[in-house]
């Protein structure tokens, strides 16, 4: 099978995950019953029984739950997520994925770019010298990586970089947020709300404007909750590639590769340590998933704002809109980021796509 055969079969066989990615997401919303679906858009000030008849036509809610799906199908088409009624945002639900979404994004990435770089050298270090003092090391930190539990992690590198607890000389870290607000003000490239102009991320947006103050006051705020995050997601990708790695060296290419008297660490690099990578690329969606996760509590814990402190305070407002959005918004990043993965896999070997 051809590559291109191979990607449009990939996405075709996403369009019925999306159909029960939304029709779940359509259930939990209808759980609490109409009320709750309505609850975000009362206003106090009108008769309450004279909105909940308009809301409950507006929505379609007297109709049955095959009919309900389908305008929600085509709202969610339209661009009609709902409405949020929270401390931190009230609008449309689209709306506050504006705001909220490129910070979570901006957080994730930081904290997969370090579980990268610490976890896949680790692992071939720890493959490669299997069962030496180096490699005791690198298990005991994985060990340590699954055990501790994320919010107790974040409360101790808190104390420790944020605050004179441990010593006045380490408190060099901010605590909450993701800038400095006094450098925004008076900014034309940032909205009232805090949005950056042209890309939404903070940290792209004031090297393009150039303005290194802002730059490197985001990226401070950025150290502590990436660096919590990725320590939980370094100790899965440590041992996969350990694991990965010390299978590939009794491999014959291996052996080839060391008989043309190649360099010991070219053969790590060019035999050893890619072709290691080939599975654990597998993981990559998962370990995705799991920052995912990690993330809602991350940022409940640093009050960052991004969707999974919107989350929090949606949980806390009970409103349904501005959970199912979280819901859906994760749901899909999490589908299309298997997907890219199904295909980078897929181009590094040919095997998946053949079917051998």
């Amino acid at each position: 099978m051809r590559l291109y055969s191979y990607i449009i079969m990939r996405i075709l066989m996403i369009v019925p995950t999306l159909f029960g990615l939304t029709f779940i997401v359509f259930i939990l919303s209808r759980a609490g019953g109409p009320n709750v679906v309505i609850s975000a858009y009362i206003n106090p000030h009108i008769p309450y029984a004279l909105q909940k008849a308009q809301l409950m036509r507006e929505f379609h809610l007297n109709g049955p739950l095959w009919v309900q799906y389908l305008y929600y199908l085509s709202g969610l088409l339209h661009g009609d997520w709902g409405y949020t009624k929270t401390g931190v945002y009230s609008g449309p639900v689209t709306g506050a994925i504006a705001v909220f979404l490129p910070n979570t994004i901006q957080l994730s990435i930081a904290a997969f770019v370090i579980t990268a770089i610490v976890g896949i050298p680790l692992g071939t270090i720890s493959g490669y010298k299997k069962d030496s003092f180096t490699d005791q090391v690198t298990r005991i930190i994985a060990f340590i990586g699954i055990s501790l539990p994320i919010f107790w992690l974040a409360q101790m590198l808190s104390l420790a970089f944020a605050t004179n607890t441990v010593s006045p000389y380490l408190n060099v870290l901010p605590l909450d947020g993701t800038v400095n607000p006094f450098l925004l003000t008076n900014l034309n490239w940032v909205s009232s709300q805090g949005l950056s102009s042209p890309t939404h991320v903070m940290l792209i947006d004031s090297i393009i404007h150039g303005d290194l103050p802002v730059f490197f006051s985001a990226l401070s705020h950025l150290v502590l909750p990436a660096t919590t995050l990725a320590f939980t997601t370094i100790a899965p990708i440590l041992r996969y590639m350990r694991a990965s790695v010390a299978e590939v060296l009794n491999q014959d290419f291996v052996r080839i590769g060391r008989s043309k008297g190649l360099p010991e660490k070219l053969v790590i690099k060019r035999y050893i340590r890619r072709n290691a990578l080939l599975p654990v690329m597998t993981i990559m969606g998962l370990v995705f998933a799991g920052l995912l996760a990690g993330v809602v509590v991350i940022e409940a814990l640093f009050d960052y704002p991004g969707m999974g402190y919107w989350a929090v305070q949606s949980l806390i407002n009970y409103n349904t809109g501005g959970i199912m959005g979280v819901t859906l918004v994760f749901g899909l990043i999490l589908v299309f980021t298997n997907l890219v993965v199904d295909i980078i896999y897929a181009f590094l070997d040919p095997r998946i796509r053949t079917g051998e």
